[in-house]
């Protein structure tokens, strides 16, 4: 028993100094995180100045805009007769990849009385059968000049007419009926039928949508109608990819914009189209910014460069003294990053790119009563 409190009383001490050297180790640390940060700080510059030089600009219009195919490469499969539809398989569902001349449906009108496609092919192949019959005795009878060379046409025509419709009929005709097969490459877009359902001929069975082109319609509000004939290119960004797509990589081109707002919009379109991407989801919602006509011999300034007071925008001009002037301006386009300037601002004039607001603050702390430093 003695030996257990002997141990416990020379472990506490060692436990004691142990936590009391790790606090300290602590506090040092902290202490010197608190050194960094204040130096780092303090070497960052309150503001900063640059030279106004002439560059070239494009002014960038943000806004919403949907992925869409082409209409050129949207393809509708329709029924070629009437009839009972059947599915060639059990995953026929919008997205689903077929290829071309891949069987797809089958319309069978075996239950039916009327339209009975099943029963038209077999009296057409008859007809078929008779008319060809028909047709060689004529032609033996005509070399003979048994009969006239005009019934020798009228049997000849009658083959030829019935022929073409048992061709028309039996090039998509087979054992379960009227085959329907894919148009060209692609996925599913839309399937308007159901297994089982009776349909009649010319109605929309599925869209196939090829991969060749897709269309971005860019929604762009009516004030900004003047600027739409200059611009050239869009970069677009989706919510399922970091990835920032630009029509001008993706062999892109304006296609055209609206000259009007459409009846449950009020919004301008603007249509660009690009080559296939399968990063891209067709009907998707995108983020848009449309860039316009590059222009050269431009003022720009940095956004951070810009102040608002009483809905009008100025900046800081820095004299030959080094004092701080406001200056107001007439801003003209913008790209998100920087600013045109129309007027208030001339080449190698010296701005506060950043700061700006370091700099009102002094301004104001450093006014007597009653005066301010606006220029």
């Amino acid at each position: 028993m003695k030996k257990l409190v002997f141990t416990i009383i020379a472990v506490v001490p060692l436990l004691v100094f142990s936590c009391g050297t790790d606090t300290g180790e602590k506090v040092n640390l902290s202490a010197e995180a608190a050194e960094t940060e204040a130096a780092e700080a303090a070497a960052e510059p309150e503001h900063t100045v640059m030279t106004i030089r002439k560059q070239p600009f494009a002014f960038v219009i943000r806004t919403g805009g949907r992925i869409i195919s082409d209409s050129k490469d949207v393809e509708i499969i329709t029924a070629k007769s009437s009839g009972i539809v059947k599915f060639s398989s059990h995953t026929f569902f919008p997205g689903v990849k077929v290829a071309r001349k891949q069987h797809l449906f089958s319309i069978s009108g075996e239950q039916l009385a009327d339209d009975n496609t099943e029963l038209r092919f077999m009296q057409i192949k008859a007809d078929l059968e008779k008319a060809s019959a028909n047709y060689e005795r004529a032609k033996s009878f005509v070399s003979d000049r048994i009969i006239t060379q005009e019934s020798f046409l009228q049997a000849k025509n009658e083959y030829d007419k019935i022929l073409n419709e048992y061709n028309n009929l039996n090039s998509s005709f087979g054992s379960s009926g009227n085959i329907i097969l894919s148009p060209a490459d692609g996925y599913v877009r839309e399937v308007f039928i159901t297994e089982g359902q009776m349909i009649t001929t010319g109605q929309p069975l599925a869209s196939i949508v090829t991969e060749h082109k897709l269309v971005l319609k860019a929604d762009v509000s009516p004030d900004h109608l003047e600027k739409l004939p200059s611009i050239e290119k869009a970069n677009f960004t989706v919510g399922y990819s970091k990835k920032v797509f630009k029509t001008d990589e993706m062999n892109g081109s304006r296609i055209s914009y609206g000259r009007s707002t459409g009846e449950n919009s009020f919004y301008v379109p603007v249509y660009f189209q690009m080559n296939f991407d399968p990063e891209l989801i067709e009907g998707t919602f995108a983020d848009v910014w449309l860039m316009g006509k590059e222009t050269r011999d431009a003022i720009v300034v940095p956004n951070s460069a810009l102040m608002e007071e009483y809905g009008k925008l100025y900046v800081f001009i820095e004299d030959e003294d080094g004092d701080f002037l406001k200056r107001y301006i007439t801003a003209g386009s913008g790209n998100g990053e920087s600013t045109e300037v129309i007027d208030g601002l001339a080449e190698y004039d010296v701005i506060v790119a950043t700061g700006t607001y370091n700099i009102k603050l002094s301004l104001m702390s450093s006014s007597p009563s009653g005066h301010n430093h606006n220029h």
